[in-house]
């Protein structure tokens, strides 16, 4: 998902969301470890010390090396970890990849598996967004802080020629799409493209690979639409959560909302009042509403990966949240390099 639009418009042949069985050893070696979660292991690659600890969490068909250049420096900081979601990257297949239910329960026991100490301050990138919003619903006392980069429940599928948000689209209508025509798959990656291309040379090698071996293992026939249709179900859950009770779902929990979009409709909404989620046109602007405890930074001149085209974006919000974690400060009472 690439686009900086509000509509991220997602193709059907998303191959990445769908299982490589080619063993994770094969090829390059993973830079961090694999963890056990229970007859699968799970690829983990922390460093640095010192708490909150910090969970990065990419985007969708994205691995956990798309956060080079991010990780190093946070990791002067405090502890950080990225990984690969199940059937990503070196980790082994899961029965139900990408969707919400099977990537939140896998963290959970890969944290407590790898004995990673919470709570933690959760990074999700693009759909990643979902995943750390879950992950918060599910186990919040493991949770100390959440940064939203670029995520939105803007995601959008095109299915029989109508084109609208997938919460907006019938279960039915979702099924209907699959399974995938032969042309889905595409032509086989030969190199990374932008904004991939911002990684280092080696790094780039690493992710064509790890590109290409999804690519050979992808079926368009027997793709299916559970991981859709369990975002859609998240995206359900969050309106009815943020517009049928408290003003403030999260309380006081510290929450960073990063967007490259510097629009005047983005600035306009920082100073409105409503609740987030509540206009059902508008549904993933007001992530920095979730709670009383938020900021909202524009990173200009971004595209939608954040953390590649602007990783000190990305570095200094997490600094943000962790000095106000462990400060017990306000958001807006941490000091920002930008």
């Amino acid at each position: 998902m690439r686009s900086t639009t509000a509509l991220i418009v997602m193709t059907l042949a998303t191959w990445g969301t769908t299982a490589a069985q080619q063993s994770p050893s094969a090829g390059y070696p993973p830079p961090g470890q694999l963890i056990s979660i229970g007859g699968r292991k799970l690829h983990l690659h922390c460093s640095g010390h010192g708490t909150p600890t910090v969970i990065l969490v990419a985007g969708g068909g994205a691995f956990s090396i798309d956060w080079t250049l991010v990780q190093p420096r946070v990791a002067g900081t405090t502890r950080v970890c990225s990984y690969d979601r199940a059937g990503l990257g070196w980790s082994d297949p899961g029965p139900a990849e990408e969707t919400v239910e099977e990537t939140t329960e896998d963290l959970h026991l890969l944290l407590r598996a790898a004995r990673e100490t919470g709570p933690y301050i959760l990074v999700g990138a693009s759909i990643g967004g979902i995943y750390v919003r879950a992950y918060q619903h599910t186990f919040p006392n493991e949770v100390a802080g959440l940064i939203f980069a670029n995520s939105s429940h803007h995601v959008g599928m095109s299915v029989q020629g109508k084109t609208d948000l997938i919460w907006k689209l019938s279960e039915d209508e979702l099924r209907s799409a699959y399974p995938l025509p032969p042309d889905a798959k595409g032509a086989a990656p030969t190199r990374e493209g932008e904004p991939f291309d911002r990684l280092p040379p080696d790094v780039q090698a690493i992710r064509l690979w790890l590109d290409r071996r999804l690519w050979e293992k992808w079926d368009p026939a027997t793709a299916g639409p559970e991981s859709i249709l369990s975002w859609r179900k998240e995206f359900l859950r969050e309106l009815h959560e943020s517009c049928s009770g408290s003003t403030r779902p999260l309380g006081n929990l510290p929450v960073l909302v990063l967007s490259s979009d510097s629009s005047a409709s983005q600035l306009a909404r920082l100073h409105r009042l409503d609740r987030p989620f509540c206009d059902q046109t508008d549904a993933g602007d007001g992530l920095e509403l979730l709670s009383s405890n938020s900021l909202y930074v524009i990173a200009s001149g971004s595209g939608h990966e954040i953390h590649l085209y602007k990783p000190n974006a990305v570095v200094e919000a997490v600094e943000r949240v962790v000095a106000a974690t462990r400060d017990r400060v306000p958001l807006t009472r941490t000091h920002s390099g930008q």
